[in-house]
């Protein structure tokens, strides 16, 4: 229901006007919005526009009850009706810096750094509410509407985006930062018993009235301000701390380099979540074409989807001829790429319409939970983080890698060229915690070795600069120089066979080493 809402949202938006024609070559990447049509006011063309950031700029608030494909109920309160019995529940919302009132489902920490330096704490300005313009607040379903959570069912009480100072941070738009960090969940119980999704992302921006401004190239907007996206500084890093009562488990994906991944329980039965990397530029894809001057096979594809949503197209609509008639229609497929395999396949038949070539490179720092995140769940259990994934790669199949023939893989596309027709430079790197890892191998505790390789679709290996390490409980494995359209990485851990090694257990101040293949301390005592 939420994407549906999204999606109806967004071709609202563009049949409105908000996204006006994209910039000039005198603005950032990061200020571009979608391109327009080749041809305005007409029908016959199709076109798209792949940016995962997209996702989270509009920071909707609301939690709603469904009884029916269209019959939703936007609630003041989960507490109250129908939201309280729902069978089918909905939220959305920001998380707020945490305070001497806001113990919950908080932002407790955000810090940044360039090249080597310290890190630099964060200094809080201001807690924003976004505005929509063109979708009526005063409507049955109110999408900016603060609501009162519940503690037993997980929901969170809803939030704030939050603009923050890092002095010495600076870029070009000055020393402030958007963070955005949402999470959701959509029940299907009344217990409230479903995961939780967390999308975070930090934007470099600058503020400006919003008188005068020029909406499209807004990122953000509150009712008296526009928020301008501008390129981090090259080597900037960031970390940010999340205590969140909401149940996050599994995977998640991240748009950032060197990801640093913990998690913990909190004295009050929250997860304390911890991310740590730095920014990365990421290739955007947009492109339009007529639809009689599409590949077929791209053309056949698109056209069976429209049959099988009832003929419903996907995407925002420029221009509806006959509704039920795609050849009248001007349609952009604006979905997060974030694809199975089937959609991953498109997504490759739109690269060659492209030329290979991305619309935008942008610079970014994000993550967010992955779909089908509890994968291996007998080895991550109820409750539990397993890893990250993080990559600079325009498109990437959905959920997390895959474990097949020894072999972890995960599958990642993007256009050859960035937006100024230089190679792109992939980045692909994996934390994934070494209890969680050990048992999808089924490994004793022994060290373990592990290698990525990277591998295109004519079956050629190509080198890429690898690097692997193990720390605190979590290995960490990177691939960093290979290119793109669509290789294939592959994380393969091995560990030798039969091979003793040592432990040192403690119990108070008497310690012991215990040697052997599979060594464990003696009841009572415990691992040093």
């Amino acid at each position: 229901m939420i994407r549906k809402f999204l999606a109806l949202l967004a071709t609202f938006a563009l049949a409105g006007g908000l996204a006006l024609p994209a910039g000039a070559a005198d603005i950032p990447d990061e200020q571009l919005n979608a391109p327009r049509p080749p041809v305005e006011n007409t029908g016959g063309y199709s076109g798209v526009f792949y940016d995962d950031q997209r996702t989270l700029n509009g920071a909707f608030t609301y939690v709603e009850a469904w009884s029916g494909a269209d019959d939703g109920m936007t609630c003041l309160s989960s507490q109250e009706e129908p939201c309280k019995s729902s069978n089918n529940l909905f939220y959305e919302t920001p998380l707020s810096p945490c305070s001497d009132t806001r113990t919950r489902d908080c932002v407790t920490n955000l810090s940044g750094k360039v090249g080597d330096d310290h890190p630099i704490s964060a200094t809080l300005l201001e807690t924003l509410t976004s505005t929509t313009y063109g979708l009526s607040t005063n409507g049955r379903n109110r999408y900016n509407t603060p609501f009162i959570g519940d503690i037993k069912r997980h929901i969170p009480d809803s939030g704030n985006v939050s603009l923050w100072k890092i002095p010495g941070m600076e870029h070009q738009g000055g020393e402030q930062y958007l963070l955005i960090p949402m999470v959701s969940s959509q029940f299907q119980n009344v217990a409230g018993t479903a995961p939780a999704n967390l999308d975070v992302g930090i934007f470099a921006v600058s503020k400006l009235p919003i008188e005068g401004a020029q909406i499209d190239t807004c990122f953000f907007v509150t009712k008296t301000s526009c928020f301008k996206r501008w390129p981090f500084q090259q080597k900037s890093t960031f970390s940010i701390s999340i205590k969140t009562g909401t149940k996050i488990i599994g995977w998640f994906h991240g748009r950032l380099s060197s990801p640093e991944l913990r998690s913990r329980k909190t004295d009050d039965s929250q997860t304390l979540i911890t991310v740590k990397g730095s920014v990365i530029d990421v290739p955007t894809l947009a492109v339009w074409a007529k639809n009689t001057e599409l590949p077929s096979e791209l053309n056949a594809l698109i056209e069976a989807e429209f049959v099988a949503r009832g003929k419903q197209f996907a995407g925002s609509g420029y221009y509806i001829g006959n509704p039920k008639d795609r050849s009248t229609q001007t349609v952009l497929d604006d979905r997060n790429p974030s694809f199975d395999e089937k959609l991953f396949d498109r997504y490759l038949l739109w690269v060659g319409v492209a030329k290979d070539k991305a619309y935008a490179t942008v610079s970014t720092w994000s993550f967010r939970t992955m779909e089908n995140g509890n994968d291996y769940g007998n080895c991550i259990g109820e409750s539990e983080i397993a890893g990250i994934v993080t990559t600079n790669s325009n498109a990437y199949i959905s959920g997390p890698p895959k474990f097949k023939n020894s072999e972890l893989t995960y599958r990642v596309a993007s256009p050859h060229y960035d937006s100024k027709g230089l190679v792109q430079v992939g980045s692909y790197d994996l934390a994934i915690r070494s209890d969680i890892a050990r048992c999808i191998y089924g490994f004793t505790a022994a060290p373990i070795q592990a290698s990525v390789s990277v591998t295109y679709t004519d079956g050629d290996a190509r080198s890429a600069t690898n690097l692997v390490s193990e720390k605190d409980n979590w290995i960490s494995l990177s691939a960093k120089g290979f290119t793109y359209s669509s290789p294939t990485l592959r994380v393969k851990l091995s560990q030798k066979k039969n091979q003793s090694y040592s432990i040192t257990c403690t119990k108070g101040k008497t310690s012991k080493k215990v040697t052997g293949v599979n060594p464990k301390c003696p009841k009572g005592y415990v691992k040093k």
